[in-house]
């Protein structure tokens, strides 16, 4: 049994690890925490052992163990952030909010980040512009060179992905 293992995962990494591995740099922003989420998400492929030979889809299979094992560093790397943070400070700049408030939220908008990656370019500046920046869609289309109506698409689009994706995870 673990020969079949072995073999879909080497096909596997054979057919799909350049087009794995640019996903996970893409989702993370860094090409050496990309490797290190395609390492850990074949990890995880080969702790299935023998019932990885019944994956119907090997390589949607693949890709949505690549997005989780991205929001897995992303917190991991948070966590080892946030044991260097002074909770007093956070929650002062937090505007009194609590620390534990604060991480959830945090927690959150890194999970976020790293969905946003999976969208393309002109999807992620439109909707970080509006939601973050507070432009209108006005500004943004005048900005970016498109129509309002585009802007309105492009941002609704990064809302339903983000919204959807996150359901899933929790």
């Amino acid at each position: 049994m673990a020969r079949i293992t072995d073999h879909w995962l080497t096909d596997l990494f054979r057919r799909h690890h350049r087009d794995l591995l640019r996903y996970a740099t893409r989702l993370v922003g860094d090409r050496d925490q990309g490797e290190e989420v395609v390492q850990n998400t074949y990890l995880r492929l080969a702790r299935r052992g023998a019932a990885a030979a019944a994956i119907r889809y090997p390589k949607t299979y693949a890709f949505t163990a690549a997005r989780t094992a991205a929001i897995d560093l992303t917190a991991r790397r948070h966590a080892e952030w946030l044991h260097r943070v002074d909770f007093d400070a956070v929650a002062e700049l937090q505007g009194g909010e609590d620390a534990a408030q604060a991480l959830y939220r945090r927690q959150r908008i890194l999970r976020m980040a790293v969905l946003l990656n999976e969208l393309p370019v002109a999807c992620q500046t439109a909707f970080l512009m509006n939601k973050v920046e507070g432009r209108s869609h006005r500004e943004i289309a005048a900005r970016l060179g498109v129509s309002v109506s585009m802007v309105e698409k492009h941002v609704m689009r990064a809302l339903m992905h983000c919204r959807d994706l996150m359901r899933e995870e929790e």
